[in-house]
Parts: structure tokens; C-alpha cells; sequence
């Protein structure tokens, strides 16, 4: 059986950390303090019958919700009688928006949000979820909620109340907002997850800025997400922070979406308008939080202006890439159009499932709805990237058969062969000179072998043994065949293989086409700025004007690249039809004393 890799058993436990999570949020939703599942059964809606009351006087009653004339700082209270009998878990529950909020039963406070604090920057009222607990002794008292704002359009918005105990209305929290909590969650785990595979896969380096841009993109709505969950106030004391981290998120989304999505753009004018997107993003960003530090925009008229001004730019791009889909047909981009369009409907339908924009506060079927938008982006981005892998499989596989080739080429099997077979030959007549033969060729193999192997460079005096063997193995073949190897300086380096494929040109092209007759000479030399090695022979020769128009592993235009890229080397050739070719490697000295530093 084959073992488990460190990377895959990394994936699982991710899996199973996301798992516990999970099931550990639905835990704390279904099973309660109280040890048995909540029911919805105890929730009942409270709106029937407050008694508004402000500074001046007392007014009639009113059902909620309700949105009351009331001036920018003034207080104003509703008012009912709580139920005749309540359990020891009761309590009630309400949303708040940008309202100091107070609830008492008589003279005694029982809770209070936003009221009298020592520090209003950090826990200025926002937008909450109110959880109040009420003791069974103030049964069938009269319970007043009062609220005050700084905006006088939000000092009178009371939103429904629900009364039970304050485990089904957790439950009942948790069931109308969760979701979005969740996939948030997951969301993130999944970011996470695949950045992390691309960590231990090590391909992280080399992988596409859009999956590096979406990774980001989808951790900025993940917190997003979150931070504007009404169930965040559940579990923590600071709701102004969490707040505080939705509204800059949220105007952090459409520059990070536009910088994922110059990555699918490439045609000038859709990158051009993108850019200026990012630009337009940017400064409205910046203006925005200046604007807020110094007091002169308020959240909520960020949150409106904001809404209208991204909705009216995401519809924009959304036509642009249908457009660019349309007419270039691209698979990444006929996705997109799909989300974005399902997108663009979500929006359509959550302003009449939500359709009181003034509680400020994103909806599950919003949440739930970007959510998906952002797997449907994270579909489009995983597709790109195994494109993109497999472009590069594909390009390794190509380089592979590439080299497979020149290896191949160079260990020159039709010579390979045709010693095989004057070795059977000369076995069969009992020649002499087999083990000697054998010998040779052994020493010959083993070399081409060791330069397949690894590119390097040796020196000549090591090329020069293998010519040797080679011209050895030859001489037995083509008896005709005449050696000479005048070696008077090999105190230098070549890269190995190079002058032998000169050699075999040599025997092969002028000595073969010359009856196998003639001479060849393998002469090295020292000159006084470089170091020179000859390779002559007396055979057909041939028009040099042809030479370097060969694309093989062996040409001569192959080699001098190689020689010129490794040693600097110059490669000069002259020949002349029926007299011979001589072939002269020039290699400087300083370039071998920069080698050898």
C-alpha cells in the first residue's frame, strides 16, 4: 500500500478541523445551557400594543415595527406589560439601530447599549442585537425600552420584539442568520485550505495573481461577512469594533474584486477601464475613512452612499464581461457572466425580501447569496489554475522529450549499433583484436553515459581519452582509416561531448564519403591569448555555406553555441570540396581562469 503523503494528511486534517467547527456552531445553536434542544415553540412575538412615550407627554399605542417623527437627540420610549407568567430563562430580544438603547421593569435598569459611556469611540452605538434577560419575579410588570439617536431618522425606528426564553431566542437568532455565518466560515476554511496546499505542493511561488488576488478577495468578504452578523454581539462585549470592521471591509471588496479581476482582462480598453475602478475605489476609500475620523460622514450615510455607489459599478462590469464573453468566448469569463448575473438577481430580490434598508444590516439572503457568488469565483479561479498547471505539466513533458531526444541523439545509436555489430563479426572470425575492441567500446559507452547523465564541464584531457577510444573503435571498423593525436596542451576545460561530436563529423561525413580512406588529426595547441584545438580531416569536404542551416543535436550550429554560451569558445571551419575540412576551437585563457574562480 502506498503511504499517505504529508500534504495529503495536512488536507485531512483541515477537513476535520472544519468539520469540528462546524458541528460545533451547530452545537451551541440546537443544545443550550438548559441541557435539552430548544424549541421554537417558546418564541412569541411581543409587537402588539407599546405605549409610545416621549419628553412631553404620552401618546397612543402602536404595533411594531414602527418608524416614529422623532428629533435627532430626543429620547422616546415604548412600553407594554410583560407576560403573567415567564419561566426562569425569559427574556426578550430586538434589533437597535444607531440607538442608545435602554430597557428597565420600574426604576431598575435590567440592560442598557450605547448609554453613558466613558468611552464613545470605542462603543458608540451601532447597529445590534439586543438579548435581555428578565427575571420571573417581574411578571406582568411594565417593561419600557427606551432609545435615542444622533439621527433623528433612526431615533424613532423600533424593530420587532420577541419574547421566550433565551434559548430558543438564540436558537431562533441562529436560525434566521446563521447560514451566512457558516458559509463564512467554510469560506474561510477553504481559502485557507487551498493556500496551504499551495504552500506544501510548492507551487506557491508560481501561481497565478488571480488565485492570489481571490484568496484575499474571498478572506476581505469572509470578515465582512462576520463582523456584520448580528450574531457576533452574542459572543462579544465590543459591537462598535465588529462594526467598525464591516464598514472598511466593505469598502475594501471593490478594490481587491477589480484587482482579481484585471487578472481575466486582456484587452486594453476593458484593463484601462478596471485600472480606473481601482483608482475611483481607492480615493473613495481613503476620502471615506478621512471623512469619518474627522467626524464629517457618519456610518450610516457611508452604508447608503456606498450601497448605491458599488451597485451601480458592479452592474457596470458585470455587461463588461458578458460583452467580453460574448465576443471572445472565454470559458473563465462565460462563468463569471453567469455569477454576476445571479448576483445582480440576488440583489434584485433581496430588496423586497429586505426592503427596510434603514436597519442597516445585511440580510442571511444576502449573505448567503455573496457567499455563493464567492464559490462560483473560487470555481472560475481553480479552473485557471489547473490550466495553468497543466500548461506547465505539459511544457515539463515537452522539455522532457526534448532532452529525451538529444540524449538519445548523443549517444549515437546507429554507431552504437554498427560496433555491436563488427564486435559479432570480428567474434565470429576469432579476430584478435575482440577484447581489445570491447575494451574500447566499454570505455566509450561508459562515457556517453556519465554526459547524458549530467551536463558539465571536463577537461580536454578526459575528452581527448574518449576521442581516442572512438577513433579506436573506428580504426578496427574502417581499417583504411588513419589516426593522428598531437597533444601539446590540454591544461583546460570543454564542455563534455563537444570536440568528440566534432571528431565523429569528421569520420562520418569526410572519411564516409570518402571510401572510408583518409586521415584525420586531432591536434592542441597554446597560443598567446587563447588555447586552439584542430580537428582535420582528408576527406570529401563540403560548401560551409550549408553548415549551420542543420537543426540536429550534433551540427555544428548547435555546438557553437554551446561552446560560445559555456566558454566563451570561437568556432572557425574551412573546407574546400574533395580536399578535407578543418575545424578550429578557439578558447580564451581568461575565460578559463574565470571558470576555474
Amino acid at each position: 500500500m502506498k503511504n499517505i503523503s504529508w500534504s495529503q494528511l495536512n488536507i485531512i486534517l483541515a477537513i476535520i478541523v472544519g468539520i469540528t467547527l462546524i458541528f460545533g456552531i451547530f452545537g451551541g445553536v440546537f443544545y443550550q445551557s438548559s441541557g435539552k434542544p430548544a424549541s421554537m415553540n417558546d418564541v412569541e412575538d411581543l409587537n402588539d400594543a407599546w405605549i409610545i412615550e416621549t419628553e412631553e407627554e404620552y401618546d397612543s399605542s402602536t404595533n411594531l415595527p414602527c418608524n416614529l417623527e422623532v428629533n435627532s437627540g430626543e429620547p422616546i420610549s415604548i412600553s407594554r406589560y410583560l407576560p403573567e407568567t415567564m419561566g426562569e430563562d425569559y427574556g426578550i430580544a430586538f434589533r437597535s439601530v444607531y440607538n442608545a438603547v435602554q430597557v428597565k421593569v420600574g426604576d431598575t435598569i435590567l440592560y442598557q447599549y450605547g448609554v453613558d459611556e466613558k468611552r464613545p469611540l470605542v462603543s458608540s452605538p451601532v447597529p445590534n442585537w439586543n438579548l435581555v434577560p428578565i427575571d420571573s419575579q417581574y411578571a406582568g410588570q411594565l417593561i419600557t425600552i427606551t432609545q435615542i439617536s444622533e439621527y433623528g431618522k433612526y431615533s424613532g425606528l423600533f424593530t420587532t420584539i420577541q419574547g421566550g426564553s433565551c434559548s430558543a431566542l438564540l436558537y431562533y437568532h441562529w436560525k434566521e442568520q446563521g447560514w451566512g455565518l457558516i458559509l463564512s466560515v467554510v469560506l474561510i476554511l477553504l481559502s485557507v485550505g487551498l493556500a496551504v496546499t499551495a504552500m506544501i505542493i510548492g507551487i506557491h511561488k508560481k501561481l497565478d495573481l488571480r488565485f492570489r488576488y481571490y484568496l484575499i478577495l474571498a478572506g476581505v468578504v469572509a470578515l465582512w461577512s462576520i463582523s456584520g452578523s448580528q450574531l457576533m454581539s452574542v459572543f462579544v462585549r465590543n459591537v462598535y469594533v465588529f462594526w467598525l470592521l464591516h464598514m472598511l471591509t466593505r469598502m475594501l471588496i471593490p478594490i481587491v474584486y477589480l484587482m482579481f479581476l484585471r487578472g481575466f482582462a486582456q484587452k486594453k480598453k476593458l484593463v484601462t477601464a478596471i485600472d480606473i475602478g481601482i483608482i475611483a475605489a481607492g480615493i473613495v476609500y481613503v476620502a471615506a475613512v478621512i471623512f469619518q475620523v474627522l467626524g464629517l460622514l457618519e456610518f450610516s450615510a457611508t452604508y447608503d452612499m456606498l450601497g448605491n455607489l458599488y451597485s451601480v459599478g458592479f452592474l457596470a462590469y458585470t455587461m463588461a464581461i458578458i460583452v467580453g464573453w460574448l465576443r471572445y468566448g472565454r470559458t473563465e469569463l462565460g462563468t463569471m457572466s453567469v455569477a454576476n448575473g445571479l448576483l445582480v438577481i440576488a440583489g434584485i430580490v433581496n430588496c423586497f425580501v429586505r426592503p427596510n434598508h434603514l436597519y442597516q444590516t445585511e440580510g442571511m439572503f444576502w449573505q448567503v447569496s455573496t457567499m455563493i457568488y464567492m464559490f462560483f469565483l473560487l470555481a472560475v479561479t481553480v479552473g485557471v489554475v489547473i490550466q495553468q498547471m497543466n500548461q506547465k505539466v505539459n511544457s515539463v513533458k515537452e522539455e522532457y522529450s526534448s532532452q529525451r531526444a538529444v540524449a538519445v541523439a548523443m549517444m549515437n545509436p546507429n554507431f552504437l549499433f554498427a560496433s555491436l555489430n563488427s564486435l559479432l563479426t570480428m567474434t565470429k572470425n576469432g579476430s584478435r583484436n575482440s577484447a581489445k575492441f570491447v575494451f574500447a567500446f566499454s570505455k566509450y559507452l561508459r562515457y556517453n553515459l556519465d554526459s547524458v547523465r549530467e551536463e558539465r564541464l571536463i577537461p580536454f584531457e578526459e575528452e581527448l581519452g574518449h576521442i581516442a577510444a572512438y577513433l579506436e573503435i573506428q580504426q578496427m571498423r574502417m581499417p583504411e582509416l588513419r589516426v593522428l593525436i598531437e597533444d601539446k596542451y590540454h591544461d583546460f576545460q570543454v564542455p563534455a561531448r563537444s570536440i568528440e561530436a566534432i571528431v565523429e563529423n569528421a569520420v562520418k561525413h569526410g572519411i564516409g564519403k570518402n571510401n572510408n580512406e583518409g586521415q584525420v588529426i586531432v591536434r592542441s595547441y597554446e597560443r598567446r591569448d587563447a588555447y586552439a584545438i584542430q580537428v582535420v580531416d582528408e576527406g570529401s569536404g563540403f560548401d560551409t555555406d550549408k553548415l549551420y542551416r542543420k537543426e540536429t543535436p550534433t551540427s555544428m550550429k548547435v555546438l557553437r553555441e554551446q561552446l560560445e554560451t559555456t566558454i566563451g569558445a570561437t568556432l572557425e571551419v574551412s573546407s574546400k570540396p574533395d580536399k578535407g575540412t578543418i575545424v578550429t576551437i578557439k578558447i580564451p585563457k581568461q575565460e578559463k581562469e574565470h571558470k576555474q574562480a
